[in-house]
């Protein structure tokens, strides 16, 4: 007998255990809830095995004997049943305890992990990592607009926490940053973080990526983005490509009737030539770079798009620019959301109710009406030097991915016969590049030399010696934490050869990629330094405004309206106030925005090297001034100049 029951109570085991680990395998809310119920049924079933006239007086009894074992200390009769049912009370409490405890650990490693679903609608959405990311954040929370950052990558998420720290630590800021980990080109990650219905989706290569890998990526990824993405997103797109020609390709994914039925709206940004254009501008005069810097940055002198006022619809643009106060309108941003900077002809353009002011301010809506410009007529107005530009000589230092879309600048915006010579080692593709961009280059000359850094730069080597601008490309190693060493020491030597050579006249602009090491070098008066914080103070623009990229589009290419800087004394000199540069500005068809250098950086120079130390790009000797009050007077420094947006017609 005890042989046949053997295999059979084996055989019971075996399917009881089964059947546990069946149970166990479940979800924990599923183990929750049959819990809950084996423990109503037990409940039920103690009382009626008490018995008794009350049945809702069994059902309690046999609850706190249930819940807490040291009731059954006072029972009187009944104790073998208030014995069993504390057993069983504790062996079930146990399991739900477990259970819940399984439950609320699992919710933890979904935290740590970032597996769990964001439920947003309206935020920004960024997909892919790289050095940026951190600075997008901190421009969004310098913006002081209320929003929600959510960043979905395949990157450690404690390590892009730690990245967000400086933009959570902004004072005043509004912005809300969650971190989910999930591979971008797969629609159930994108399902997860509310793709489709973000405001704005961004998306960034991460840095282990070569330039080819980054395309493929970014483009899985608009595919993906695509798919999910069906009529009712009412977002934008915002890819940034490495090199300019990835953007003919990207386009394609937003196209319809190639990758889908329908349009999908996709702004690409690439960063060689955002840089490229902020290094050619550098190149004519230091001024360009601080100006640019704060247009793009959230520092109190941004431009927003402000509804014209009741007063001014069907004024002229110059009545909207003299009365506005508290923000200097530079434009008009028309219906059709195309955008006019520095009308050219003010007696023919009429503001209508449906469009909106360009106007550089502190914060949206911060501008109001008031007392009018005083009134200069353009006869009053000496008119400017119109002579031929003189040719210019560049040096560029060194090759990156920058250096294509930097000779074509050039070659738009240098006058004729300049001369652009292109300082290489013997082993980079640089005689490449150059021969592509002399073929195309026809106004001015572009040629290529093999020189160390070290020798170049000691002996006063001849195309450095004479130049107008020096330009010195960064290391692009983006996984090399001190990739911008190579640009700094080639600053050094290059001081160093203009100390022994007498040449201190030329303009030097350096290209970084991180924007703290600005911070490592003093600066001096006319260099400046670039780094790529600029394309994520672009994408942070774009992000919370898409309208706005037509007129940063135009501040950044050449052709368009452009920054320049004419002296002081072309608008009253000292003791003008600034109103009266900004009447005399608009006389010559310009918009006065600012003054440079800013008079007010002598005393401030703890608040600047404190914004050096965690921006970068910032010189504590010099920067610029934009919007200052209309009562600023202009002082008596022989080097004080104005800034202004101009047409190429009036620069």
């Amino acid at each position: 007998m005890k042989r046949r029951l053997g295999p059979s109570l084996r055989s019971l085991r075996a399917s009881l255990i089964y059947r546990i680990d069946i149970w166990l395998g479940r979800s924990p809310l599923v183990q929750l809830a049959v819990l809950f119920a084996a423990t109503a049924f037990l409940l039920v079933a103690f009382a009626a095995a008490r018995g008794g006239a009350d049945f809702v007086a069994s059902i309690w009894w046999v609850t706190t004997h249930f819940m807490d074992g040291g009731t059954m200390a006072g029972d009187a009769t009944g104790r073998p049943l208030a014995v069993f049912v504390t057993i069983a009370g504790t062996v079930t409490v146990s399991l739900l305890t477990a259970a819940l405890a399984s439950k609320m650990g699992e919710r933890i490693g979904d935290l740590r992990s970032g597996a769990n679903p964001v439920v947003e609608h309206g935020h920004v959405l960024v997909l892919g990592y790289d050095a940026k990311v951190p600075l997008l954040a901190r421009e969004l929370a310098r913006s002081g607009q209320r929003c929600t950052l959510v960043i979905l990558a395949v990157e450690d998420k404690d390590k892009i926490e730690a990245g967000l720290r400086v933009a959570r630590g902004v004072p005043g800021s509004r912005l809300r940053a969650f971190v989910r980990t999930g591979d971008p080109r797969s629609e159930l990650a994108l399902m997860r973080v509310s793709a489709h219905r973000a405001k704005a989706v961004l998306v960034m290569p991460p840095l282990c990526l070569d330039d080819d890998g980054s395309l493929r990526w970014a483009l899985a990824t608009l595919l993906a983005m695509r798919r999910i993405a069906r009529e009712g997103f009412h977002g934008h797109i915002v890819v940034e490509a490495r090199r300019y020609e990835d953007a003919e390709l990207l386009d394609l994914a937003g196209e319809p009737g190639v990758a889908g039925p329908t349009a999908l709206p996709i702004e690409v940004i690439a960063s060689d030539e955002v840089l490229a254009c902020v290094l050619a501008q550098s190149t004519r005069d230091d001024a360009s770079y601080f100006v640019l810097r704060h247009l793009l940055a959230f520092d109190g002198c941004e431009p927003y798009a402000e509804a014209v006022p009741s007063a001014l619809v069907k004024q002229s643009f110059e009545e909207a620019h003299s009365r506005i106060v508290g923000g200097i309108v530079i434009g008009v941003r028309r219906a059709d959301e195309s955008v006019v900077l520095c009308p050219p002809a003010p007696t023919e353009f009429v503001l209508a109710a449906d469009d909106s002011l360009l106007v550089l301010a502190h914060a949206q809506g911060s501008v109001r009406l008031g007392v009018a410009l005083p009134v200069v007529s353009s006869e009053s107005v000496a008119p400017r030097d119109a002579k031929a530009p003189r040719p210019e000589r560049i040096a560029v230092i060194g090759v990156n991915h920058t250096l294509p879309r930097l000779l074509a600048e050039f070659a738009a915006l240098l006058p004729a016969e300049s001369m652009v010579t292109v300082m290489t080692d013997a082993h980079s593709n640089g005689d490449a590049v150059v021969s592509l961009a002399s073929a195309k280059a026809s106004r001015i000359q572009i040629r290529a030399e093999h020189a160390r850094a070290a020798p170049l730069c000691r002996d006063g080597h001849p195309p450095v010696r004479g130049a107008d601008a020096v330009v010195i490309l960064g290391n692009e190693a983006e996984n090399d934490e001190n990739g911008d060493a190579s640009a700094l020491a080639t600053l050094l030597r290059l001081r160093h050869g203009m100390l022994l050579t007498g040449e201190h006249s030329c303009r030097v602009v350096t290209e970084l990629r991180d924007p703290r090491s600005a911070a490592h070098i003093v600066p001096r008066r006319g260099d400046c330094v670039v780094s790529s914080d600029l394309v994520a103070m672009l994408l942070a623009q774009e992000a919370l405004d898409r309208k706005m990229a037509p007129l940063y589009r135009e501040l950044l290419h050449s052709g368009g309206t452009s920054v320049r800087v004419h002296p002081a004394a072309d608008y009253g000199g000292p003791g003008a106030t600034f109103a009266e540069v900004m009447a005399r500005a608009r006389a010559r068809g310009e918009v006065a925005i600012g003054l440079y250098p800013d008079p007010r950086t002598r005393g401030r120079e703890e608040e600047l090297a404190q914004a050096q130390l965690e921006e970068g790009g910032l010189s504590s000797e010099v920067d610029a001034w934009l919007n200052p009050p209309r009562d600023t007077r202009l002082g008596a420094d022989s080097d004080a100049r104005v800034v202004v947006l101009a047409r190429p017609a009036a620069s």
